[in-house]
């Protein structure tokens, strides 16, 4: 009874039917990347959101594993297993974000007509909604992954440093899509390689001329990333409010998202 109690407290079932909602929507987006094609035939261009995809599934599962290890007993097994956890979460997070960054394929694939406005072309369309759609999955796994995680910081440490928490993780995720895009770097790499890895940034941003482009990028993905990720908050603080917490009781319903106290942040 207490750990149901514990689980709804995380957000239990509701987040489960969320999950739910963003696996039906990668089912979705799967099958029209497996049945895409360019004009002239072919296999499918963009077979690579498949392990893309994947990827930016790993954060939001092992959220979901972080939520688990918070309700065993032992406080050092918790703490090792949290901490252990934790730090893969963090270095795989970065793979949901860079869903965003594929949209630039269908612009670079999709053979261009020097006779007629590409926009014109419904097929082109069709290139662009996929890739687009994956990339909205992305930016839902990320968000929903980070809620989660919050949270459990939250309940921790407190409001402030949940949400210092959280725009940390948001800034690191977007140098971690940077280094992907442009370095190719990936989250193997820092299991792998890790100071080998430390090593390669240090000297690529010895030149400002690198270290000016990545502020560029990381701007731009940072405020996204933030955007959809306060909107989503609010989203569940607003469920957090009395009357609506009030009626969630009576229909014995939970907010997958981060709970509020009435006052608090």
């Amino acid at each position: 009874m207490q750990q149901q109690q514990q689980l709804r407290q995380l957000g239990y079932p509701a987040k489960l039917f969320l999950y739910a909602v963003m696996f039906i929507g990668t089912v979705i987006g799967m099958k029209y990347v497996v049945e895409i094609r360019l004009p002239d035939g072919g296999r499918p261009p963009y077979l690579f959101l498949v392990w893309n995809t994947f990827l930016a599934w790993i954060p939001a599962g092992l959220a979901i594993g972080l939520d688990l290890i918070s309700l065993m007993s032992s406080r050092l097994l918790k703490g090792i297993l949290f901490l252990s956890v934790g730090l893969v979460w963090f270095f795989f997070y970065p793979n949901a974000a860079y869903l965003v960054t594929d949209l630039l394929h269908p612009f670079a694939r999709y053979p261009i007509s020097s006779q007629g406005r590409f926009w014109s072309d419904m097929l082109f369309w069709d290139h662009l909604y996929t890739v687009l759609f994956v990339a909205l999955l992305g930016l839902a796994l990320g968000s929903v992954s980070l809620a989660s995680v919050h949270r459990l910081v939250r309940n921790a440490l407190g409001s402030v440093a949940g949400w210092i928490f959280a725009f940390a993780v948001l800034a690191f995720s977007s140098f971690g899509v940077y280094l992907g895009r442009f370095i190719r770097f990936n989250s193997w790499d820092i299991l792998r390689h890790p100071f080998q890895l430390l090593k390669d940034i240090a000297v690529y941003f010895t030149n400002m001329d690198n270290l000016s482009h990545a502020i560029q990028f990381c701007k731009w993905m940072f405020l996204i990333t933030c955007f959809c990720y306060v909107l989503l908050y609010l989203f569940g603080a607003m469920r957090g409010n009395p009357a609506s917490i009030q009626k969630e009781k009576e229909h014995g319903e939970t907010s997958a998202f981060p709970a509020r106290k009435p006052g608090s942040i």
